[in-house]
């Protein structure tokens, strides 16, 4: 792959003075410079836990070595990832191939998670080989094996379906490209998604998609395999389904007390989510960054 061999050409170069180190997993392969082993070792044991969990749950072990670049700098982060992936984000996983972390300043207690998300988005790809894989899907998976559904969340979820501002599997899609929707929403959205399939059809049901992509057919054809419809019709009944379990007499189920507290609870909640969805919008892009190194037509060197 091109930004694989472009990635390796980076990488034969010293940074910051200091030689290149390797440290060898079982499935990954650790690459640093200027940092403390022990760090190195701890992103290794996280991933390596992180994927014998992920890849047992989706039925789908990568054979090949995923390598891990640990950045100590910014202009580091910049120069790997082609200056596309903003600097304030903390990993992006390049295809199936590849993970770029971060410095990741003040951040490295969420590396578990963060080391997950990744995971989830590398194994899900190596199981496509390169075909399509709708957004709602990848971040559904990734989100419910790495994220977490907090009261606040439930209450955000309350709000959008009250005002009628849930999105469709096509806005989940285009969420960044727009600028329109709720970034955070696309996010818990796409994470109910996958509960819901999951709940309506088995646990295997998961597992049995990245099978039937491992076996040729595209996302559609799998989907519909594994559940008996296909993704639109899922849509719909997803759709019924968030209406219902997050219409207006759910807050009750929700939390307790009158109807004032939670009127305040949920206009507090509504700001607090606005100051995620910026923060999740910057994830987002980093999607988007992803797909254009993954693409990136300015190298002319073999392929």
């Amino acid at each position: 792959m091109k930004i694989l061999i472009i990635a390796l050409m980076v990488w034969c170069v010293p940074w910051n003075g200091y030689s290149e180190e390797r440290i060898a997993g079982r499935h990954f392969d650790i690459i640093y410079s200027g940092l403390n082993k022990g760090y190195a070792e701890t992103v290794l044991e996280n991933s390596d836990n992180s994927f014998d969990t992920i890849s047992k749950l989706l039925g789908h072990n990568p054979s090949g070595k995923i390598s891990i670049t640990l950045t100590t700098s910014a202009e580091q982060f910049r120069r790997l990832t082609h200056g596309v992936i903003p600097e304030w984000s903390a990993a992006v996983a390049i295809d199936n191939e590849s993970i770029i972390i971060s410095p990741l300043p003040g951040r490295r207690h969420n590396l578990p998670r963060i080391m997950a998300h990744e995971i989830v988005h590398i194994v899900v790809n190596d199981a496509a080989g390169g075909e399509f894989v709708p957004r709602w899907f990848h971040e559904g998976c990734a989100q419910n094996l790495s994220g977490e559904w907090r009261i606040r969340d439930r209450l955000y979820m309350v709000w959008n379906v009250a005002r009628g501002n849930l999105l469709s599997f096509e806005d989940i899609q285009n969420v960044f490209s727009t600028h329109r929707a709720d970034a955070g929403l696309a996010y818990d959205q796409s994470m109910l998604a996958i509960r819901h399939f999951m709940k309506k059809n088995g646990r295997k049901a998961l597992p049995a998609v990245i099978e039937g992509m491992k076996a040729g057919n595209n996302f559609a054809s799998a989907f519909q395999q594994a559940s008996g419809v296909w993704p639109s019709e899922f849509e719909k009944d997803y759709l019924e389904f968030v209406r219902k379990s997050y219409g207006g007499r759910s807050l009750y189920s929700i939390i307790p007390g009158t109807w004032t507290l939670i009127m305040m609870i949920a206009f507090v909640v509504y700001f607090i989510k606005r100051r995620r969805n910026k923060r999740l919008m910057r994830q987002w892009e980093i999607v988007e960054a992803a797909e254009k190194i993954i693409n990136f037509e300015d190298y002319t060197g073999p392929s």
